[in-house]
């Protein structure tokens, strides 16, 4: 009975310890890193090279030592975003997708600080899509890129600043239009970038006013698109969908056959002429008419 407790003991000690020196070897994989990092940032390529040597060197033997710690999931992120930031493209993608793959077969993942499983919200796989999504673009793959932006948005996450959500949301669109162009179908390029035309917080140079415009100009006139849009903003309609994750009545104006949603939830019980005030409102907040009445 005492060997038997001796042995538990003994086994107890050296599962701790691999414990500690797993969390100690990906301690000084960090560390590195933020130094990769702001070696990157400030233009020290030389000692970024250097320092990435040692990194993947860290990447290997950790994985190799501890393929079942706890922090094997971020290991290999970053491994994936060491070889991004040094263009290395083809690899990163390789371990990307090594990433999602291991991400699959582990559902119960957890985050090794806070311990809360990574498959409780969609935020690992958005980002990870969008990443996959810009690497294709980057090797000029846009079919595939566009697969990959299809899969984030079938992973939405909740954005709970109203800024963050309109930038998030050009930002994608965006994506999608440099994806259509190169692949130079102008009707997918007005399908993604019409329904944005109306989002409030972009910039008049922002590239989805400008691509829209770039695109309906080879059609029509300034003053013609600027009396369209105009027109466009007489007729409220409603439907329920998802903004943002959350179910909801969304408004919208029709502008080129297509629907042009406006982000203000606040039209139920408006009078007639309050409806009227609101759209306007919303129309002369528009960059998109901004530029077009330039």
């Amino acid at each position: 009975m005492r060997n038997i407790f001796s042995f538990i003991l003994l086994l107890s000690f050296f599962v701790a310890f691999g414990q500690k020196e797993d969390s100690l070897a990906y301690e000084r994989i960090i560390k590195d890193e933020n130094e990769f990092t702001e070696d990157v940032e400030n233009g020290k390529l030389d000692l970024a090279n250097a320092k990435s040597k040692e990194l993947f060197e860290q990447y290997e033997t950790f994985l190799v030592k501890f393929p079942s710690s706890d922090y094997k999931f971020s290991v290999l992120g970053g491994k994936a975003s060491t070889q991004f930031a040094l263009k290395n493209y083809d690899q990163a993608k390789i371990s990307y997708l090594e990433l999602l793959n291991y991400f699959k077969q582990n559902k119960n993942l957890k985050d090794p600080f806070v311990r809360i499983p990574y498959s409780e919200d969609n935020q690992f796989l958005y980002e990870l899509y969008k990443k996959l999504a810009h690497l294709e673009m980057i090797q000029k793959n846009y079919k595939e890129a566009i697969q990959y932006l299809n899969l984030a948005q079938n992973n939405p996450v909740r954005i709970s600043c109203g800024n963050g959500l309109f930038s998030e949301i050009a930002y994608i669109a965006y994506l999608y239009s440099e994806c259509y162009s190169n692949l130079h179908d102008d009707e997918k390029i007005c399908d993604i970038l019409i329904p944005v035309a109306a989002i409030p917080m972009v910039h008049e140079n922002s590239p989805t006013v400008t691509k829209l415009y770039e695109i309906l100009s080879k059609k029509y006139t300034k003053d013609e698109l600027r009396k369209f849009l105009k027109k466009s903003f007489k007729t409220l309609y409603s439907k329920q969908g998802v903004i943002n994750t959350i179910e909801n009545t969304i408004y919208y104006v029709k502008f080129m056959d297509r629907d042009v949603i406006l982000y203000d939830l606040n039209f139920k019980n408006l009078s007639k002429s309050e409806t009227r005030k609101k759209l306007n409102k919303i129309l002369h907040f528009s960059k998109f008419y901004a530029l077009l009445s330039k």
